[in-house]
């Protein structure tokens, strides 16, 4: 009599089932993702956009070149990722700092003093706001893919000035100046507070507000 043979990978048989395809068991693509920007941030952070290469910050990451491509198309598409990722840590303090605020000048107030009274670790997400000048003026293409996607903190003072433009605060062809000059005010105090801390930082936060109140000119006060 001829036993029959049990069909392979059949339920019930004792074979292996076959092997999975694909991820393994716990990866995902949002976890690839998150593991890349981590490592070019300790990258970009160390060594700065130009010395920092791909292939190591992959080999950092745990993942091949190739799976970094397909997450970031370009190294300076993965700079600007970082630099808004970073920055994201941040975003709902300033948006809760200006939630309520009666006019334009409270709200950019209560933002630079957000910015004057991060703690170190917070900072230390900052100053990729306060790097950013240099890089996109040593390398163009950083320049070109932060302006393409200007990220969230543009978003937002974007739409402090659209709402003084709306209540009479901002005259309509003084905005674009005037989120320029409060992005570049960010972006300097950002580098100040990172270069020489929070006691000198302090004071110029208090001439920051001092020059929107319109008090940091004229006679002394006595």
């Amino acid at each position: 009599r001829v036993s029959k043979q049990p069909t392979v990978g059949a339920r019930g048989s004792g074979a292996p089932p076959p092997k999975r395809v694909g991820r393994p068991p716990g990866h995902s693509r949002e976890s690839t993702r998150q593991a890349i920007l981590a490592a070019a941030r300790d990258s970009f952070a160390a060594l700065g956009f130009g010395s920092s290469t791909t292939r190591d910050i992959a080999a950092a990451a745990g993942v091949t070149a190739a799976a970094l491509y397909r997450h970031f198309p370009s190294k300076p598409e993965l700079y600007a990722a970082v630099v808004h990722d970073a920055l994201a840590e941040l975003i709902p303090r300033l948006q809760r700092a200006v939630a309520g605020q009666a006019s334009v000048r409270a709200s950019f107030r209560a933002l630079i003093e957000v910015v004057g009274a991060l703690d170190a670790g917070q900072r230390a997400a900052a100053r990729f706001l306060s790097e950013l000048p240099m890089e996109m003026q040593r390398h163009p293409e950083v320049a070109r893919s932060i302006l393409a996607d200007p990220g969230e903190v543009y978003t937002l003072v974007n739409s402090i000035v659209a709402a003084g433009v709306r209540s009479g605060e901002i005259a309509r062809a003084n905005a674009p100046h005037t989120v320029s000059v409060m992005i570049a005010s960010f972006m300097g105090m950002s580098a100040y507070l990172n270069t020489l801390g929070p006691v000198l930082g302090k004071h110029a936060v208090e001439g920051f507000v001092a020059l929107i109140e319109g008090q940091l000119f004229g006679p002394a006060q006595h």
